[in-house]
């Protein structure tokens, strides 16, 4: 428990209140004197320490004696408590006064009271007229034998204002260097003397003080047995009038004192009422005392109040600063600490004025700023409303949208609250729920930072629409994130692709023809060769026919004549000179030879023109299997005239190579834009008309896990590295002006990649040949 201490009052804290006064002047308070209700009331002002009924119940009967005894008068009992008293007092209320004998030299000293008699109490039968203070502890506490043994102990008192219960003691500790603020482990008050007696005896505390005859009143009570306790410091038997245990000196009783403004005649008149009290009247008896007697001098009182400096003796005289530096220095410490505080108040006020004023400067700053922003917000979003594409938000928890422009709002036909009440699966017809997050999650995670994807919107008209789709995962400062998309209606887009694709088919065919055209006289001498030889032939044929039908005729002759027996020797030389004359002999070995010449021509011619018509006829728009290695045998063919001269071309084709999902007819133009740039190249390096050996065109297919891979192998004069990586540029080529476009592998690259899903590459060193690898997959993609 917390140390309670009977207050104070210091020099300084008058002379703080002084300093508070003088900045801070407060009304002045005027007590208006209470007088008598009427002229014969006299009232006594009685100290209430038991409560007011209690103390009615001891004093009423006196109030009745005094009346009886003082005519005129009539007496009545005013119960106080020690704050009541002294504002009673002061504000003239009573007439007498029964009080304490520290609560009366307060009252004297303040309101210039007069004591006019002593209470003789009734003490154990005895009529004493002092009492004393009696500090003790336990007798089995062996560790506390005088009142120097109770540093460090706990220590209980009766009250902070209560005379017998505490100040003496406290006097008396004092007179022993023991400072009870300082020197106590614990103090605390019991409130009655016998709660003291019973707390030191339970042990709850080391111990205790109270007034005179209460140790020996209990034990008279059956309480206690004074065996159970040690007076400290015991004075008994020093005073021969005074048989009671007692620690302290000895004080005189309650004083029964006068007012100021009180009758001095009247006071008399009480002073002999109260001196002729005997033991025996009713008043006595209820007051527990033996009468009054004449009043006792109350400067040990005095001298105790000023030991422990209480009131009236809580203000001192003049002291040295020494003595003020020593005594009082927690206040004038808390005094500089308090204009220590003061002053850095005062700095820190300021500091916050400025500060104050800085951040209402930055403060009207962030509300332009913010009324920048929303300025800034709202054209946004103007903004966002006129562009042609639509901005969709939605929040990646529950997808359901939380802004949508207008163009938005127009595309799919939705109002804003009905979309606010939609999510970004609702209207993606070809997507569920699952799937769609399954889409969005790398961004969510940050494993991709955009997706662009196409789909299906669905309006509310129930029209699919379709979009192209940019989606961002974005996260503003201070906010949670959400997804933004950007949709594009390109269902323009998709019909422009379309014509787009029929003119590149077209432009493709084209081509084709074109290169055909560009095959034309190459392809004329291919056909024209076997028709000379057929020509000839027919020619020979038809000379051999004559001279075998001029043959069969002389043996018809002949045969007649035979079988009509007219045979002459003139008819068979007319038939051997017929026979001479037509050379059977050479007939009959050329015409065979002259026959299948012609034949292989035929075939040659009809090889030719199928070629021709097989590659130049449009393919279908959508890939079919084809056999590659026989479209490479077409490709050779038509394109004969191209590489005859310059180069020999081998061939490793794969039997075991299933048929490819291709366009057939792009597919084509590949082959032969490969075939003819390897003739070329072979004519760079050895010329168009070579003297020497001619180069060389491998052509090899294969089958490559579950790719056909097709190599164009040259022994030409290869691509510069410089220029490697341009090859398949646009518009770029190595060529005369007149003799290449630069789209050839364009072309190719184009056709391979972007519709087959494969690759194109080149291998090549400037004068060793190049190869260029196909690489296509065996299932279509």
């Amino acid at each position: 428990m917390k140390k309670n201490f009977p207050p104070r009052r210091f020099f300084l804290m008058g002379l703080v209140l002084s300093c508070i006064l003088l900045i801070f002047p407060a009304a002045s308070l005027v007590a208006e004197t209470t007088r008598q209700t009427a002229s014969d009331e006299v009232r006594i002002g009685v100290l209430a320490l038991r409560g007011k009924e209690k103390c009615l119940d001891q004093w009423n009967a006196t109030a009745q004696y005094l009346t009886r005894k003082i005519t005129g008068h009539t007496f009545t009992i005013v119960p106080l408590d020690f704050d009541e008293m002294g504002e009673a007092v002061g504000k003239k209320q009573v007439h007498f006064t029964i009080t304490n004998s520290s609560m009366y030299v307060s009252l004297e000293s303040h309101f210039g009271n007069t004591r006019i008699a002593t209470m003789k109490t009734d003490t154990l039968g005895l009529g004493l007229t002092k009492f004393g203070g009696v500090l003790f502890c336990r007798s089995d506490r062996d560790d506390i034998q005088s009142v120097k043994d109770l540093k460090g102990q706990r220590f209980m008192a009766v009250d902070n204002k209560s005379f017998g219960g505490w100040h003496m003691a406290w006097r008396h500790l004092l007179d022993h260097d023991i400072e009870p603020e300082r020197d106590f482990k614990n103090f605390t008050l019991g409130g009655t003397h016998d709660a003291v007696v019973m707390a030191v005896l339970n042990k709850t505390v080391d111990a205790g003080t109270v007034r005179t005859s209460t140790l020996e009143q209990m034990a008279q009570e059956g309480k206690i047995t004074l065996d159970q306790f040690r007076v400290l410091d015991d004075q008994s038997g020093t005073s021969p009038d005074f048989k009671h245990l007692h620690t302290t000196i000895l004080y005189p009783e309650w004083p029964f004192a006068k007012l100021r403004h009180t009758d001095e005649e009247l006071a008399r008149d009480v002073v002999i009422a109260l001196l002729q009290l005997q033991p025996t009247d009713e008043a006595a008896k209820a007051a527990n005392m033996m009468g009054w007697t004449i009043p006792l001098d109350y400067q040990s009182v005095h001298d105790c109040l000023k030991k422990i400096k209480f009131d009236p003796y809580d203000v001192v005289g003049e002291i040295s600063l020494q003595q003020l530096l020593h005594q009082y220095w927690p206040w004038l410490a808390g005094i500089a600490l308090f204009l220590g505080l003061a002053g850095g108040a005062s700095l820190y006020f300021q500091q916050l004025s400025r500060r104050l004023r800085l951040t209402m400067t930055v403060l009207d700053h962030e509300l332009a700023e913010r009324k920048r922003i929303e300025k800034n917000l709202n054209e946004f979003k103007m903004t966002l409303d006129q562009i042609v594409d639509c901005v969709f938000m939605f929040l990646p928890d529950s997808l359901h949208f939380i802004y949508v422009n207008q163009g938005g709002i127009q595309q799919i036909g939705y109002s804003m609250d009905e979309l606010f009440k939609m999510t970004a699966v609702d209207v993606k017809p070809d997507f569920t729920e699952e799937s769609f997050r399954a889409l969005i999650s790398p961004l969510e995670k940050g494993v991709k930072e955009s997706i662009t994807f196409t789909t299906m919107h669905q309006a509310k008209s129930g029209k699919r629409i379709p979009v192209e789709v940019f989606l961002q995962y974005v996260q503003p400062t201070g906010e949670s994130g959400r997804f933004v998309s950007i949709v594009r209606d390109i269902s323009q887009r998709i019909e422009e692709e379309k014509e787009k694709e029929k003119l590149q088919s077209r432009l493709l065919h084209t081509q084709k023809l074109e290169s055909v055209g560009q095959l034309a006289a190459g392809i004329a001498h291919e056909i024209n060769t076997p028709a000379q030889y057929i020509g000839t032939n027919i020619d020979f044929l038809e000379d051999g026919f004559r001279d075998a039908a001029k043959l069969v005729t002389a043996y018809q002759r002949l045969l007649a004549a035979e079988k009509n027996h007219t045979v002459t020797a003139e008819l068979i030389e007319e038939t051997e000179e017929v026979q001479q004359g037509a050379d059977w002999d050479y007939l009959a070995q050329e015409l065979p030879l002259a026959i299948a010449q012609s034949k292989d021509g035929v075939h040659r011619i009809s090889t030719i023109v199928r070629a021709m018509k097989e590659f130049s006829h449009p393919g279908s728009k959508e890939k079919i299997p084809i056999a590659i290695n026989d479209l490479i045998n077409i490709t050779l063919t038509i394109s004969r005239s191209e590489w005859k001269y310059v180069a020999e071309v081998e061939t490793d084709l794969a039997g075991d190579l299933p048929m490819i999902p291709c366009l057939s007819d792009e597919m084509g133009q590949v082959f032969l834009n490969l075939l003819v740039n390897s003739a070329h190249a072979i004519a760079t390096l050895i010329g168009s008309d070579p003297a020497g050996d001619k180069g060389r065109i491998t052509i090899t297919t294969r089958v490559s896990g579950d790719q056909a891979e097709i190599r164009f192998t040259d022994t030409g004069c290869g691509i510069p590295k410089d220029i490697l990586s341009k090859v398949f540029d646009p518009f770029f080529t190595t060529k005369e002006v007149g003799k290449g476009t630069g789209q050839g592998l364009a072309i190719a690259r184009d056709v391979i990649v972007n519709k087959h899903g494969g690759s194109l590459e080149v291998e090549s060193e400037e004068g060793q040949g190049a190869t260029f690898i196909i690489r296509l997959p065996i299932t279509s993609a």
